[in-house]
């Protein structure tokens, strides 16, 4: 019998295998991580500094076409982490400057395989932690392992619209985790799938889509060519170019995007699908211009090669997601409820963030390159997206505080808006759009105009941002600040700092207007209390200098001025013009207080609460636009007024005409004087340079400035420069000078031109803009500029600054006046009218308003507004802007209505009947002049 012999091992023998295995798992342990290391940080340096090479197409390289521009350098090395841990490499390929990991054999990576598939099928999919599932994963395993060598596969595409010749290529399954950015390591993955874009045409496009609509192609593969399009701005930054290849077409695009989106209820699954892919590409775009636009807003300098054409792209993509937007939200019977509800509210929030980082820089070279895209839209896109920001600024308003800064969706959304403005605006005297299309009249009514001001001195002072508290002294001051008493109704340090008035094209003139007063009144304010300050100082003094009466004599001379709380001048009615031009020159360091009217040797004296004042100035610029002055003419046509060539005439006195324009706009007194509208625009200049400089290049004082002011001439002009049938020489038979009447002179003609030439088809254009240019600003420069310094030494804050020309004219004088203007609406008058002793009822209220109504024309409803309110110029915002009572005077009497103009009170007897009621109110209107009613 055969005994077996049970052979075990010894303890010494297993414990030196077990610590052999060990070391060697140990050394192999060792030699991956620091085979992991390395490829960390070839990553790291390849998304930080780039492989160097100009043609590299690497996503994953700060050097490749359409990669990340600027990583900060822990989201690169969280990246690089994420690289290194995947099987595919990643790394550009440079005559081995790259490590290539050792092939992996087949047995092992099969296994490996197969477990993981296993156990994706049993276990459930749960949330794991960053590190846990980074060194769980397969790419991490496979480290431990002899590594295969890695062939990286090359770009098969060399004609990007040759897409679908290559279907065979393309893996039939979508895949969806392409879009998941941040959930498990597969995501991660999906994150890292390569998509080589593709710049189209539009019969290209239109082709393909066609294609797919017959089912010639898959989802799958239109899906793939959508990203390959839409979701990087080097393909669709390069898609649909117009003939000036720096411009995107819009027609082509917006044809091929109407193409998907087309009518509610016309469209079938397939295009609805694809309607979902584009938005998602296009939602994918943005977040990668996020997170790389902090390299391209930094650069201001005009640069030329790469970095141009990159900022080009990026701007014609934001355009053409733009384009796409609106096409989606003005599709035929698109309800607006459910497109706010859908993926396209996202889509224009992150517009809008991109937008605004682009607007943020105003110095920026994408700043400038993204203005110019914009400055081309035209008129209906143009005002579509303003209307469309508008409504999202709505959707989000809010009052502050401002804590997200510039990330505030509010904020945002007004840098949007700031630089379609001056997009807008590129051209001034031919914007795209109407100005009054940037006016949001539903957020001012929401402000609080008076602390609002407040917050705009302040953001003046220190500027837009966050401003924290470092001296001693101001945060003392803040302990004593209260609600009601601080500049800014929030009052934290920290908070961002932020006023609506910094962005004025938002605000209607109503707004501006009493932005300006209310700025006049501060400054009035100061005034007045350094005046009663003086006044306290001087009754000191005259105590001290009591024993001495000639002292105290001259001093009292000599401080009148200063101890004056208000800006009084004495006019004697005779010598009108002459006393208040006198006055106001002497009293020049008296302009910003209060002014009050005095009229003494004799005619009627009145308590001036503002009444006399409106009935002063309108008197005052009747008095100097009259003929025998001779400083300004008058347009038969059109009414308007104009600065008379005068020669030898004193530039002062056209000086004080704009002071006195610029007292009563400070008083809040409207003009009753008007000008066309060019002199508007001179008066709103910011510096005489800028004016010389527009009158040079042709932008100021244009044949469209002198058709408006002066219609019958422009009409001349207009068509000797439109004239076709035959030579202007022979047909017009004028020559290259001009004839203009001077005041004391005559008409004088004058050369344009130091050789005497006829105006011929070759150089008509120029001698229109050379004529337009002398009419209106040559002949009379040293006037017109006297008019605009006399008006800025008054108004001339950040205030007037806020206004173009349009909207000083009309804080000025109110709406125009003349044929053109628009009819007196007495039911607003109505509506804002107030009773004392009367209701609104009464049976004589019922007759009065009657009367307005219907009887009274257009010229007795301006005679009523002078009788009341002494002005008959309608306030900006219109009739209910005004304060208008009516009083009960007594019974039934043959005794006209009088009135209180001060306080803009009408004081009307209870008559019996409104024929009576008809009879009186007209003949009092009519007979209104002097300053006895008061």
């Amino acid at each position: 019998m055969v005994s077996h012999v049970n052979v075990s091992p010894t303890p010494t023998t297993t414990h030196g295998r077990y610590k052999k295995n060990k070391l060697y798992r140990k050394e192999k342990l060792k030699e991956a991580k620091s085979d992991y290391e390395d490829r960390i940080e070839e990553y790291f340096k390849q998304l930080t500094l780039g492989c160097q090479q100009q043609d590299c197409r690497n996503k994953f390289c700060a050097s490749g076409r359409g990669g990340i521009l600027n990583l900060q350098p822990q989201a690169a090395l969280i990246m690089a982490i994420q690289l290194a841990s995947m099987p595919e490499l990643r790394l550009c390929i440079k005559d081995s400057d790259y490590k290539i990991p050792p092939p992996r054999t087949k047995t092992t990576t099969t296994t490996i395989t197969i477990v993981e598939k296993r156990s994706q099928e049993i276990q459930p999919q749960t949330a794991k932690p960053f590190l846990q599932s980074l060194f769980n994963s397969s790419s991490f395993a496979n480290l431990l392992e002899k590594k295969p060598t890695s062939i990286k596969k090359q770009h098969w595409i060399t004609d990007v619209w040759q897409w679908f010749s290559y279907s065979k290529k393309l893996p039939e399954e979508e895949d969806e985790s392409y879009y998941q950015i941040d959930s498990d390591s597969d995501s991660s993955r999906g994150m890292l799938l390569e998509i080589t874009p593709m710049a189209v045409q539009l019969d290209t496009a239109v082709r393909y889509l066609k294609q797919y609509m017959a089912g010639r192609v898959n989802d799958s593969q239109m899906n793939r060519w959508s990203r390959s399009v839409f979701q990087s701005w080097e393909a669709i930054g390069c898609s649909f170019l117009s003939t000036e290849l720096s411009l995107i077409n819009l027609d082509d695009l917006h044809q091929f995007f109407s193409l998907i989106c087309q009518e509610k209820g016309k469209q079938d699954e397939r295009q609805l699908r694809l309607m979902d892919s584009v938005s998602d590409s296009l939602e994918t775009l943005l977040d990668r211009m996020v997170l790389n636009i902090s390299a391209l807003e930094e650069i201001e300098d005009d640069v030329e090669g790469d970095s141009t054409r990159i900022m080009s792209e990026w701007c014609r993509s934001m355009v053409a997601v733009f384009e796409w937007i609106y096409c989606c939200k003005s599709r035929p019977g698109e309800d607006e409820g459910l497109v706010r509800s859908t993926g396209q509210v996202m889509l224009t929030q992150k517009f809008i963030q991109v937008l605004s980082k682009i607007a943020r820089n105003k110095q920026s070279a994408i700043r400038n390159i993204m203005q110019n895209m914009l400055s081309h839209l035209d008129p209906v896109r143009m005002q579509w997206i303003v209307q469309d920001l508008h409504q999202y600024l709505w959707d989000h308003y809010h009052t502050g505080p401002y804590k997200h800064g510039l990330e505030d969706t509010i904020i945002m959304t007004l840098k949007c808006l700031e630089l379609l403005y001056q997009a807008n605006m590129k051209t001034p005297h031919q914007p795209i759009v109407p100005t009054h299309v940037f006016y949001n009249y539903e957020i001012t009514k929401k402000l609080n105009i008076k602390n609002e001001y407040r917050v705009w001195k302040r953001v003046l002072m220190h500027g837009e941002g966050r401003h924290f508290i470092t001296g001693d002294h101001q945060r003392r001051s803040r302990l004593f600040m209260t609600t009601s008493s601080v500049l800014l109704p929030y009052p934290f340090d920290n908070e961002y700092q932020f006023s609506w008035f910094s962005y004025p094209f938002l605000l209607p003139p109503s707004v501006k207007r009493k932005i300006v007063l209310m700025d006049a009144m501060s400054q009035m304010s100061l005034e007045y209390e350094d005046a009663c300050v003086n006044h306290t100082l001087v009754v000191h003094a005259q105590k001290l200098l009591s024993e001495a009466p000639r002292m105290l004599k001259d001093l009292e001379t000599h401080l009148k001025s200063a101890t004056c709380p208000y800006l009084l001048l004495e006019i004697r009615r005779e010598h009108f013009v002459k006393d208040t031009l006198n006055q106001v020159s002497l009293k020049w360091c008296d302009l910003k207080k209060p002014l009050k009217i005095k009229f003494v040797q004799g005619g009627e004296e009145g308590m001036d609460q503002g009444g006399v004042q409106k009935e002063f100035f309108g008197v005052l610029f009747e008095k100097l636009v009259s003929p025998d002055l001779g400083l300004f003419s008058l347009d038969e046509s059109t009414r308007l007024g104009w600065i008379r060539p005068v020669s030898g005439s004193d530039k002062r006195t056209f000086e004080m005409v704009g002071v006195m324009m610029g007292l009563a706009i400070y008083n809040g007194v409207m003009i009753s004087i008007q000008f066309p509208k060019v002199l508007w625009k001179v008066l709103a200049m910011p510096s005489e340079a800028l004016v010389d400089a527009l009158s040079e290049r042709h932008q100021l004082f244009t044949l469209q400035d002198l058709e408006e002011g002066w219609p019958t001439l422009g009409h001349g002009l207009r068509q000797l420069l439109e004239w076709t049938d035959g030579d202007v020489e022979d047909i017009f038979c004028r020559d290259y000078d001009i004839s203009l009447e001077i005041f004391g002179q005559g008409i004088v003609t004058l050369p344009l031109m130091s050789n005497p030439v006829p105006v011929t088809n070759a150089n008509r254009e120029a001698y229109v803009r050379d004529y337009c240019t002398y009419f209106m600003y040559t002949a009379q420069r040293e006037h017109i500029l006297s008019l605009r310094r006399g008006l800025w030494s008054v108004i001339g804050s950040r205030a007037l600054h806020l206004c173009t020309a349009e909207e000083l004219e009309m804080v000025a004088c109110g709406q125009r006046q003349g044929p053109d203007a628009i009819e007196l609406d007495m039911t607003e008058l109505e509506a804002v009218a107030e009773y004392d002793e009367y209701t609104v009822d009464h049976a004589t209220i019922r007759q009065f308003w009657s009367v307005v109504h219907h009887d009274l024309t257009t010229e007795q409803k301006k005679q009523l507004l002078l009788f009341v309110t002494a002005s008959d110029r309608v306030p900006v915002g219109g009739l209910k802007e005004l304060s208008f009572f009516i009083q009960r005077n007594g019974p039934d009497s043959d005794r006209l209505p009088t009135a209180l103009t001060c306080f803009s009170r009408l004081l009307l007897p209870e008559y019996s009947s409104r024929r009576k009621l008809c009879d009186r109110l007209i003949t009092a209107i009519e007979n209104t002049k002097g300053f006895g009613l008061v």
